[in-house]
């Protein structure tokens, strides 16, 4: 079993974790919503840059000096990245949770948490598409020579994971979806990610010379679906300086587990 898969799995399971709220309670603050979305970008994006591109960048100036064929390599990578992660938003059918013109429950009239319980079913579909590249990116983070990168993504995920349980568990429970229907289903969503990171893992495992690249591809997706879904979910809704503090504390807090795990 590959060194990724079990701590991809906790990671995943760690979903179910933002529906044992609704156990109790039917919804949370808005205010409260977008702090957690926020935090949740902010860790993301830091595993994204701090974590796997710059540990692919590593291999740009080894040796000393630049290494122009290298450099090419990891653009490359974040470029093919986000592009996957573009195509599968668009060629997967699928609704988004909310944020942009895009997104399900911006329509006129609407409000965030959907109106019938097949457009909660949605939000849960297209969160759970967005677990695939998380599971690549813990996968190629145990790499050889980079667990420490694979712990801090799998925590990371796991925090940002516990997030989007709230965003999939607060519709469904809006709704009227059993509260223990409601946390079995969102958990079970996480189970996306130890898949996905099997994957990852052989990608990065192929061929030591491809890691900059699977890293750097890794590191676009998460940008990508950090900017397209998190962020702007989290800004829609008039608590932008709440989502925007929740976002800094996240990217603090990874960039204190980065040099810690290092």
């Amino acid at each position: 079993m590959p060194a990724g898969t079990l701590p991809a799995a906790i990671s995943g399971l760690a979903t179910g974790l933002g529906a044992l709220p609704f156990l109790f309670v039917r919804d949370l603050p808005r205010r409260v919503y977008d702090g957690i979305l926020g935090l949740g970008a902010g860790l993301m994006l830091a595993a994204a840059t701090l974590g796997l591109v710059g540990e692919a960048l590593r291999s740009v100036t080894d040796a000393g000096g630049l290494h122009p064929a290298r450099l090419a390599l990891v653009l490359a990578g974040i470029a093919a990245g986000a592009a996957l992660a573009a195509a599968m938003d668009r060629l997967i059918p699928h609704r988004h949770a909310g944020g942009h013109h895009q997104h399900l429950g911006h329509e006129e009239g609407h409000d965030v948490h959907d109106r019938d319980a097949r457009r909660a079913y949605a939000v849960v579909g297209a969160l759970s598409l967005h677990r695939i590249p998380e599971g690549l990116a813990i996968g190629a983070g145990f790499a050889p020579n980079t667990s420490h990168l694979g712990v801090m993504l799998a925590v990371a995920i796991g925090v940002q994971n516990v997030c989007e349980g709230i965003v999939m568990s607060a519709p469904l429970r809006h709704e009227g979806v059993g509260r223990w229907h409601g946390l079995a289903i969102v958990a079970l969503t996480g189970l996306v990610i130890p898949a996905a990171a099997v994957l990852g893992d052989l990608l990065a495992g192929a061929a030591v010379a491809t890691l900059p690249f699977v890293l750097a591809l890794a590191g676009g997706t998460l940008t990508y679906v950090t900017s397209v879904e998190i962020i702007p979910e989290s800004h829609s809704h008039g608590n932008e300086g709440t989502a925007s503090a929740g976002l800094v504390a996240g990217f603090l807090l990874t960039t204190a587990l980065e040099a810690i795990l290092r």
